[in-house]
């Protein structure tokens, strides 16, 4: 065999080493629970289905109001996270009531069900709602935090005081945003290009539920990401914007806030899913 012959098949045997190293790669990784960043997946057929959030940090400014450069804060996330690729669902709501996990049947405002947001649900519905995922799957489903929403909203583009975050007529279902559904009712999910981390309807359509209580003049968010809660705060805060609001709610920095003893035809929420089983 001549050299140039033994160098092409030395070439195919490493390929083919290679090949059978990220096989087995894979394998640990699936054993091990780990998914990638950017993968999308569901945890049981009827299941939302999710997107892996990397790990990283972003600057979080005073959220008293989007014109504000004051009281920064640089967030850091260790770890990678997962987050519904888009707001949960009629038809995956409907299932958790059909398992008899859920008690509340919300009303669709005659809009109809299927793949429109699931709207007119409280926030001790909601807890029910990820309560059932959480024990279907094993792994632990929570609302996000307003820190973990905003780095998610942002994706690639890490300062959330940047112009480039200002919401774009025709990417998303606002009151003026130039939509069949603007100023009308929600749409389906699923229907304006996902952000870089690949989730859709992050901005406009409904509002979205975050794990924080509402502060009128929030401080700094802890720089770990993590939620500012305590016992019995009345309202959430909601972030994202919604189809009857003007664009300008559509901003990763725009926080509003809800009762969680009412529900909203302008308000649902989004999963959140931990990385590791309980």
């Amino acid at each position: 065999m001549s050299h140039k012959k033994t160098k092409l098949q030395n070439i195919k045997n490493a390929k083919i080493i290679l090949q059978l190293a990220l096989l087995l790669l894979y394998v640990f990784i699936s054993d091990g629970n780990t998914r990638a960043v950017g993968q999308s997946y569901k945890d049981c057929k009827t299941c939302p289905e999710m997107v892996v959030v990397p790990s990283g940090s972003y600057t979080s400014y005073s959220r008293k109001n989007i014109s504000s450069t004051s009281l920064q804060q640089k967030i850091i996330f260790q770890n990678s996270f997962s987050l519904s690729k888009f707001e949960i669902t009629f038809n995956e709501w409907d299932e958790c009531v059909k398992n008899r996990q859920c008690s509340q049947i919300p009303d669709d405002h005659k809009w109809g069900r299927g793949m429109r947001p699931v709207i007119n649900v409280k926030y001790s519905d909601i807890i029910q709602y990820l309560g059932w995922l959480s024990k279907l799957t094993g792994y632990t489903y929570r609302l996000p935090s307003e820190s973990e929403w905003e780095y998610a909203a942002m994706a690639d583009n890490r300062n959330i005081y940047s112009q480039e975050t200002r919401f774009k007529k025709g990417l998303g279902n606002c009151r003026d945003c130039e939509t069949k559904w603007s100023g009308i009712k929600s749409a389906p999910v699923g229907q304006f290009p996902p952000n870089s981390f690949g989730l859709h309807d992050m901005l406009g359509n409904v509002f979205e539920y975050v794990q924080d209580c509402w502060t009128k003049n929030r401080t700094p968010p802890p720089a770990n990401g993590l939620p500012l809660v305590w016992e019995n705060c009345p309202s959430k805060v909601i972030k994202g914007g919604a189809w009857y609001y003007l664009s300008k709610a559509a901003h990763p920095r725009f926080r509003a806030r809800n009762n969680i003893n009412f529900a909203s035809y302008i308000l649902g929420f989004r999963a959140l899913g931990e990385m590791k089983q309980k």
